[in-house]
């Protein structure tokens, strides 16, 4: 932090440039998984679909717990950010062309798991014009219509701070 003129503390920005390493994690936070049925199943499930979870993408050391459960974050719009944030571990850079298909994916993959709640995010899309409004939307409406009564928890980007694309 630096201290403004005013003598108050100006919080750093989340998002970092190339250049600036991301931190380490302190050894506490590390964990080992122990992979048991239901994390295997899920985790072929999701590299068979194309799909990416927080969970793998962020290195989230609750992963093999919450896969046991049958609990998952879907990380939609690719697996790069467009910007770099020292708490995520997901990588970042040019992403891929979006994919169309994506939301349709995803919500057979609730179906297959057999989720009564599913947690939806992704990562920021700075390089398209909706910043990945229609593909937040279009995956909920999505896992909606497959998945008649299952909850949906979105996670969305600040999309610049433009409420336009939450309409």
């Amino acid at each position: 932090m630096t201290i403004a003129p005013e003598g108050r503390k100006l919080l750093r920005i989340e998002a970092r440039n190339t250049e600036t390493p991301i931190e380490r994690k302190p050894e506490w936070i590390k964990t080992r998984a122990n992979m048991g049925p239901e994390y295997t199943r899920l985790r072929s499930l999701v590299k068979s679909e194309g799909l990416h979870t927080v969970c793998q993408e962020a290195a989230c050391p609750n992963i093999f717990e919450c896969w046991e459960d049958k609990e998952a974050t879907f990380l939609i719009g690719g697996e790069r950010c467009t910007r770099r944030c020292d708490f995520c571990n997901i990588d970042t850079g040019k992403p891929e062309e979006l994919d169309r298909d994506e939301p349709r994916r995803v919500a057979e993959s609730v179906q297959s798991m057999g989720l009564k709640y599913a947690t939806i995010t992704g990562v920021t899309r700075d390089d398209l014009d909706d910043e990945g409004a229609w593909l937040y939307a279009e995956t909920i409406r999505k896992v909606h219509e497959l998945n008649p009564g299952t909850g949906v928890e979105m996670l969305a980007p600040d999309f610049s701070g433009n409420p336009v694309y939450l309409n």
